[in-house]
Formats: structure tokens, C-alpha cells, sequence
């Protein structure tokens, strides 16, 4: 039997640097995801827990240049009457304007709530001219609101993984609203240092509008907000959106870091009615304006799992087989010598040989 006929062909270097290329690519992107995407983690989306937002006064207060010279006077409010309610879970609710009026029962009812008839005239109706309304706080702002403290408590847990942890335990940043810009970091150290014995992170009602890009002295876009006076944020209100974005630390095991991403939602307005029904049967209404703080808990968390691990590195191995199907796709088929390279690859056995 004679042998089989062989083709033999010169090296191709343009080829081989081909090969070498994509085999440098592939690694490169096999260290990224390993590495730099975390392919060592078994992930998952975080479980929120409870956001908690708490409110208070600065030890000193001022006279800002909007009670001096403003369009309306201040008043100065504890923490307490300022957050509204006083204890938000996930989302808090701070007034800048308000005006508080009374409404007294008209003569001869006895309550605003026993009404059988609609068109009783002790139907609560504040635009009725039988109940004469007596404003005990006119249209005002609340004085040195931009130097309240805000404090807030978080907490995340894993569904598919034992990871469960509050901030105090976890490093975090509150960042501008282009997600670069470091406004204020929260580790231990920082937290004994403000208040020993806080067990959230706290920084100022000014911090929190200058991360979000928000200045309450600017005219306000609402369309609610009367242009022609040039209406401002303060006034109408402001509502700012504060993602809270959960992470890993790299190769540091279980070791979980958060970030404040605060943005403004632009034409948003918030007001509150507050109705308070006072002993003697008579209505107060506080009518208020302010920030509305909306806590959103993202991110991704893992932790070490040597299956998530081994499967990424088979995954990686085969695409290193991958840089030899492409460049033997184009040896084959769109280099000029294919038909050389075909003839190199395959043996075409001749019966007639035999």
C-alpha cells in the first residue's frame, strides 16, 4: 500500500501571531471575570431589611439669609414636629414651609365627626364660610433646616447565602449624584468620632441636597410651583431618590461595603396635610412642604463557593479551544492559500493506491 499523500507547507507567522492574540485575549478576559467581576462568589440580588431615618436638631441654630431676607418669615421647629411622621421606615419626610390653621367648631355643633347629612353645617368643609378658619402660623419656612442631622440605619440579608449584616458593621460612602464624587465616608473610626454611641450613619440635611445636586433656593420646576413668583424648592418641596448599592470587597471574605447614590427627581413637588382633631372639637391643619428622602436597597452580595469558582475556570478553559476554532475558520475559509491549508489539514485516501 503506498502512503497516503501530504501536502507540506512553509509556516505561516501571520497566522500564528493570530493564534497567540486571541489566546492573550481570552486570558485577559478570563482574569477580569475571576478577579474583577468576582467569579470566585456565589451571588444574589440582596434581601432588604428595615431602613430606619431619624432626625435631629443641631446643638446651635442660625438665622439663615432666607429668614432675614426672604419672601416669608422662619420658625424653628424641634426634630420631631420637623420629620413627619417622626419615624420613617424607608422613607422620611422633612418640612421646609409650613402653615398651621385652626378651625374652631361652628355655634351649635358638638363635633366635626357626627355627621349623618352632607349638607349638615357642621360638615367639616374648610372652604365653608360657616367655619371661619384662624391662622395661628402663617405661610412660613422652617428656619436652619440644612443643618439638621439625618441618621440612618440599614440592613440586608442573603436568600441563598448566610450573609445577613447592618451598616454599622459594613464600610459605606455617600456620593454626588454622578456616582464619582465622594461627599462623606462612614467606617468605625468615622462613626465613633461623630457619635459614639449612634449606631447609623449621620451626616447633615445639607450634605444629603449637595450629593443629590439640590439646592432648596432654586426655582422649582413642579409644575405645581407658581412661576411667576419664581417659586423655589423650599416652597414646593423636593422629592430625591437615594439608592443604597451593596457590594463585596475584593478578596476579602464576606466583607460587604454600601454606597448613597442620592439623585433629585426633577419637577417633583411633596406636601403634606396634617389634620389634628383638638379636644375641644375643632380641626388643625398643618399644611406642610418639604424633602421627601425614598431609601432603595440594590446592589449584588456573595460569598466564596469553590462550584461557582470551578465552574468559571472550565468555562474559561474552553474558551482558549475557542481562539483555535476562529483561526482555523479563517485558515480554511477566507485566508488566499485555504486550499493549501485544507490540503495540509485533511488526508484524502486514494483507493487506487492500494
Amino acid at each position: 500500500m503506498k502512503p497516503l499523500r501530504r501536502q507540506k507547507l512553509e509556516g505561516n507567522h501571520r497566522l500564528g501571531t493570530l493564534y497567540r492574540f486571541f489566546q492573550l485575549a481570552i486570558l485577559a478576559y478570563i482574569i477580569y471575570t475571576l478577579i474583577f467581576k468576582d467569579g470566585y462568589l456565589k451571588k444574589e440580588l440582596p434581601v432588604p431589611g428595615a431602613v430606619r431615618i431619624t432626625l435631629q436638631a443641631p446643638t446651635t441654630l442660625t438665622r439663615p439669609n432666607y429668614c432675614t431676607s426672604g419672601s416669608l418669615p422662619c420658625v424653628y421647629w424641634g426634630a420631631n414636629d420637623i420629620q413627619y411622621p417622626s419615624d420613617g421606615a424607608g422613607v422620611a419626610f422633612l418640612t421646609t414651609r409650613v402653615s398651621v390653621t385652626n378651625y374652631p367648631l361652628p355655634q351649635g355643633c358638638s363635633s366635626f365627626l357626627n355627621i349623618s347629612d352632607p349638607s349638615d353645617r357642621c360638615f367639616f368643609n374648610p372652604k365653608s364660610p360657616s367655619i371661619p378658619p384662624n391662622v395661628t402660623i402663617p405661610k412660613s419656612y422652617i428656619g436652619d433646616i440644612e443643618d439638621y442631622t439625618i441618621m440612618v440605619e440599614h440592613s440586608i440579608r442573603g436568600e441563598a447565602t448566610s450573609i445577613a449584616q447592618r451598616n454599622g458593621l459594613m464600610d459605606g460612602a455617600l456620593m454626588a449624584s454622578d456616582g464619582k464624587t465622594l461627599i462623606k465616608s462612614f467606617t468605625n473610626q468615622t462613626r465613633m468620632k461623630v457619635n459614639p454611641n449612634a449606631d447609623g450613619d449621620i451626616f447633615t440635611v445639607q450634605e444629603i441636597l449637595t450629593a443629590a445636586n439640590a439646592n432648596l433656593d432654586g426655582p422649582s420646576t413642579a409644575p405645581g410651583a407658581d412661576k411667576g413668583s419664581r417659586e423655589t424648592y423650599r416652597s414646593s418641596g423636593i422629592v430625591i431618590a437615594i439608592v443604597i448599592e451593596y457590594m463585596n470587597v475584593r478578596f476579602r471574605r464576606d466583607d460587604i461595603i454600601y454606597k448613597y447614590l442620592p439623585q433629585a427627581i426633577d419637577g417633583n413637588e411633596y406636601k403634606a396635610a396634617q389634620n389634628v382633631l383638638n379636644q375641644d372639637g375643632s380641626y388643625t391643619i398643618i399644611d406642610r412642604h418639604g424633602i421627601r428622602l425614598v431609601f432603595q436597597q440594590h446592589g449584588s452580595i456573595g460569598q466564596f463557593d469553590f462550584i461557582t469558582l470551578l465552574i468559571n475556570i472550565v468555562g474559561a478553559l474552553f474558551l482558549m479551544k475557542f481562539a483555535e476554532i476562529i483561526v482555523e475558520f479563517f485558515m480554511l475559509y477566507c485566508s488566499q492559500n485555504r486550499k493549501a491549508y485544507a490540503d495540509a489539514k485533511y488526508e484524502i485516501a486514494h483507493p487506487e493506491w492500494n
